[in-house]
């Protein structure tokens, strides 16, 4: 039998995709336009002799985050996938063992995520001849972005190889790589023990260390954090390996937990009948909302990161009331909680019509006398019947501050400032981070229609949508005003295309819709007839 048969046939595939072709090909090219910004943006710096050690800082932390994030993107659901189409068990039926399964999905996923590190090396070494940066700080990072990838890379395979989900999955991954990549350094940093064994185990570690000032004055810090971050990556995938034969099989159903164990049972009861009359009401009156939101018990965790984020701001504040500083801390208390609540919000919405989409929910909805525009709106409405409370009441919380805030620079510190313009900004700040939970509803609802994975579908929404355009805060000035634009252009243009494609997309897997019907011409009548009595309407 062939040494590894799967990582052979994985790699013969890949090497005849052209899509693995064109992923170095972009790779390199949005490298190459990365650089271009930033020596654009370095020829206008007022300080030229560090323009070199600046490019280099910003291309590491671009380059460390790249390897962080997209090892576990395409690891995530790779195996779990597979669970769930059922053709892992066939694979276990031959001689292959869990490690050739698992290594066989390492090599065809990791390659374009490999390419795509490869075309960021050369770029890394232009500080070099721009002067700053020595040759060490520019190897040692090379081998940090390695591990990291490898990090990533296997985080993603053994939360793949215990899952089923795939929404449970991308949690469990997401929450292992916060945790050692980023509240495990924080934590141990913020109780004073930044020296201690527990944080070598954190690639961010390493990251850190490896720059010159660093570095010389605790080389080996470094070198035990790429070593045991590398022995945790080997440990995730050896745990992969094991787990893999053992998880792929299909569980019997157990038995509902019974909800509210610490109350009593009339409790209970009064609490199970209340939600049974609200879902049976709101099936009443709208049943696309009530499609939409069936399920979706976590919105407990929801409540707890906007309550947890209104205390930290508030306690941030309280710490130095009226300074620049608390201004500064509010700026990112508003910036990051909005960030995650629209990644969140655009997973949410990606997943919404993809999995009515594969349950066949929405050929059913067809049949019904709604129409494509009542559909859409529907699902719309069950995301902000769950997003709309806890983010009013954060939005809520956040402009208080604000205000007060604003309130001691100008009255009680500096009479002269303008309140009125104070108090524009961050209106139109808040504003803004509204306006991006609205873009990424409707252009995610979009993306879970017209991709056929919904992990692709969240990539794209939070790629095309959040990150892309942050390239205007170079225009710092009209920022949020090219941010409210940006908005308004993908929330109408997604609006647009449901209207036009919603039928002629979900027909497609019939092999129905003539690619008249895709890109937007008049759909072909003569198909109607073709159609299966249940969508011929």
């Amino acid at each position: 039998m062939t040494f590894l048969p799967i990582v052979e046939r994985e790699l013969r595939v890949r090497a005849r995709r052209k899509s693995t072709y064109r992923f170095r090909l972009f790779a390199a090219l949005g490298a190459i336009l990365l650089v271009g910004f930033l020596l654009l943006a370095a020829e206008a710096s007022s300080a030229p002799g560090s323009v070199g050690k600046w490019m280099f800082n910003v291309l590491a932390w671009v380059s460390f985050l790249y390897c962080l994030s997209d090892g576990a993107r395409n690891t995530t659901d790779c195996l779990s996938e597979e669970k769930r189409s059922g053709t892992l068990g066939l694979l276990f039926l031959t001689d292959l063992r869990g490690y050739d399964v698992v290594l066989g999905k390492l090599m065809a996923t990791s390659l374009n995520s490999f390419y795509g590190m490869l075309a960021i090396f050369p770029p890394l070494a232009i500080p070099l001849v721009i002067g700053g940066v020595t040759v060490g700080e520019f190897w040692r990072l090379v081998l940090v972005l390695l591990n990291t990838l490898f990090f990533s890379l296997t985080t993603g395979l053994v939360v793949s190889a215990a899952s089923r989900d795939e929404r449970r999955a991308w949690g469990s991954t997401v929450a292992l790589l916060l945790i050692f990549a980023g509240v495990l350094p924080v934590m141990l940093g913020l109780a004073g023990w930044t020296g201690s064994f527990a944080g070598t185990f954190s690639p961010a570690t390493a990251f850190l260390g490896l720059f010159d000032n660093e570095y010389s004055a605790a080389p080996g810090r470094y070198w035990e954090a790429v070593r045991n971050s590398n022995l945790l990556s080997w440990a995730f995938l050896a745990a992969a390996s094991v787990i893999l034969p053992r998880a792929w099989q299909d569980r019997p159903l157990r038995s509902a937990r019974r909800s509210g164990r610490g109350f009593t049972p009339a409790a209970r009861a009064v609490d199970t009948a209340r939600v049974v009359e609200e879902r049976r009401n709101l099936l009443d009156a709208n049943p696309i909302v009530w499609l939409a939101s069936r399920g979706r018990g976590w919105g407990v965790v929801l409540w707890v990161f906007v309550i947890a984020v209104a205390v930290i701001a508030i306690s941030g504040w309280m710490f130095f009331p009226g300074s620049h500083g608390a201004s500064i801390f509010l700026f990112f208390a508003t910036v990051i909680p909005f960030l995650v609540l629209a990644m969140w919000v655009a997973s949410e919405a990606c997943h919404l019509f993809a999995s009515a989409r594969d349950s066949g929910a929405l050929e059913l909805l067809l049949c019904t006398p709604l129409t494509a525009k009542e559909i859409v709106r529907g699902n719309f409405l069950g995301l902000r019947r769950i997003f709309f409370r806890p983010i009013a009441a954060l939005v809520i919380a956040l402009a208080t501050l604000m205000v007060a805030q604003i309130y001691f620079l100008t009255v009680a510190e500096e009479p002269g400032t303008s309140i009125l313009f104070a108090l524009g900004f961050g209106v139109l700040q808040l504003l803004l981070s509204v306006l991006d939970l609205f873009a990424v509803a409707h252009f995610g609802m979009w993306m879970g229609l017209s991709q056929k994975k919904p992990a692709r579908a969240v990539t794209r929404t939070v790629l095309l949508v959040l990150v892309l355009p942050m390239a205007g805060l170079c225009c710092y000035v009209l920022w949020p005003f090219i941010g409210v634009a940006k908005n308004l252009m993908f929330i109408n243009y997604a609006q647009e295309q449901l209207r036009r494609h919603f039928r002629a997309i979900l027909t497609e897997r019939y092999g129905l819709a003539e690619e008249s019907d895709v890109v937007g011409g008049p759909p072909a009548r003569s198909q109607k007839s073709q159609l299966p009595p249940v969508l011929n309407r």
